[in-house]
């Protein structure tokens, strides 16, 4: 729980320490702790490949969707983030958008911060496809098979998926309207692809 925020996320694994501990997978804040017991479990963790989404995003100012590919936390170094495509709906306009790229360390102390938005020409409320070619020198994007960006450095372990719709509180702290809803985060595949072979 993060104040009023709210989150409908699918994740590809998980892992959490003892209740009231700190350690457990995508801790954004140092007040973050475990509050419920879970099962740990890893469905989908690939270690390099090609991650590739197909969405439609929202134009809602309050809401954000995006694709992230983070280490699971089973140690603090396990926590590095490839972000595939953050998209804000304040970023979101009918000839062309924001989208969010790139890396972060968050307690992986081998990597460095090397996040942007990138100006996309498209409108993103459109299908297009997103993608993220991971490898041990780097990683690169693509937006509709169109190379976007290429930043050095990577994570050196597997990674979960994590693919989110999040909707921000007012700013005002006025009551949500429910003519507001649903929010609706289209999406049409995540696919992920296995390197041939890793230099």
């Amino acid at each position: 729980m993060d104040g009023e925020l709210r989150v409908s996320s699918i994740q590809t694994a998980e892992f959490a320490g003892p209740v009231g501990s700190a350690i457990g997978g995508h801790r954004f804040s140092e007040d973050a702790v475990v509050r419920s017991a879970q099962v740990n479990r890893s469905l989908y963790t690939p270690h390099y490949g090609l991650i590739e989404l197909r969405c439609r995003a929202l134009d809602d100012p309050r809401s954000m969707v995006a694709l992230w590919m983070i280490g699971v936390g089973d140690t603090p170094e396990h926590s590095g983030e490839i972000f595939v495509a953050e998209i804000f709906g304040r970023d979101v306009g009918p000839s062309g958008a924001r989208v969010g790229m790139g890396i972060h360390p968050f307690g992986d102390p081998a990597m460095v911060d090397d996040f942007m938005q990138v100006d996309l020409a498209i409108d993103v409320r459109e299908p297009h496809t997103y993608s993220a070619t991971w490898h041990p020198d780097g990683v690169a994007w693509y937006v509709n098979d169109r190379l976007v960006r290429v930043v050095d450095g990577s994570p050196d372990y597997p990674l979960q998926l994590m693919l989110s719709l999040y909707e921000f509180p007012t700013d005002n702290g006025e009551e949500r309207s429910q003519a507001e809803y649903p929010k609706v985060f289209e999406v049409d595949w995540v696919r992920g692809y296995r390197p041939r072979s890793i230099r």
